[in-house]
């Protein structure tokens, strides 16, 4: 019984692939070892400068990839959790609903609403 739906040349493909050695195994022990010993402070770029100086011969983008599959990441400083929010709470206050109306319409153009906003004109009258 076949469990897998493969075609043989993938299948042979696939176990050539598994028997070869990881060409990124030296490497990756020194990604691990860097990163532990920055107290887990270095990002990608910092660590690519350091294997360049160690005489590894790898992209930027090589080690982000190895990175994430050893599932490295800073965590300490995030440019994405930290900024600004514009979001202020409640400001202001809320008046009572003295009329006594009703916002919860079940059917559309059943209640129906004016905004009596004045907006200054050009002529800075009131309009």
């Amino acid at each position: 019984m076949l469990l897998a739906q493969l075609p043989r040349a993938t299948f042979y493909d696939r176990l050539q692939r598994k028997n070869k050695p990881d060409k990124y195994a030296a490497l990756k022990v020194f990604i691990k070892k860097t990163f532990h010993d920055s107290y887990e402070t270095y990002g990608y770029r910092r660590i690519h400068i350091m294997a360049r100086k160690a005489g590894f011969k790898c992209s930027p983008n090589t080690v982000l990839r190895l990175m994430g599959q050893l599932d490295l990441s800073v965590t300490l400083y995030s440019r994405h959790t930290s900024g600004y929010h514009s979001y202020k709470g409640k400001v202001g206050t809320v008046n009572d609903n003295l009329l006594h109306q009703r916002f919860d319409a079940q059917e559309p153009f059943t209640v129906l609403h004016t905004d009596v906003t004045q907006v200054k004109l050009v002529d800075h009258s009131w309009g």
